[in-house]
């Protein structure tokens, strides 16, 4: 859960696993009447009315590791693809060894999330 500036509150989770975007959206109404049964039982006294409702999709690789770095079929082009649900961590490692790859500079991590390996 999170307070925007202007006050509004947003609230996720409730994730599962799926395969098929269709089945995926059919799920949002569900969801969202669960999301804020979840909220309601931390802060009853809120009037909580739901204003949106959607749904996203976590990427992620086999071994849970993003690809960081560049791809050899796109050159001159940088990637940061498959977070999962760890973005923030990931981003700033990913802007880390991006940053070292523009610079020219070797980055001891790179590896760990090449294409490659």
């Amino acid at each position: 859960m999170r307070i925007t500036k202007d006050n509004r509150i947003i609230v996720g989770g409730r994730d599962e696993e799926f395969y098929n975007p269709t089945r995926r959206d059919r799920l949002i109404k569900r969801k969202t009447a669960l999301l804020k049964k979840d909220f309601l039982k931390l802060f009853p006294a809120v009037d909580f009315i739901p204003e949106f409702s959607w749904t996203g999709t976590f990427g992620s690789t086999q071994d849970a590791l993003p690809y960081i770095g560049t791809y050899t079929k796109t050159p001159h082009t940088y990637y940061a693809l498959g977070f999962g649900g760890n973005g923030i961590t990931f981003s700033l490692i990913a802007a880390e060894i991006i940053t070292d790859l523009i610079c020219g500079k070797k980055n001891k991590d790179a590896s760990l999330y090449a294409f490659n390996r």
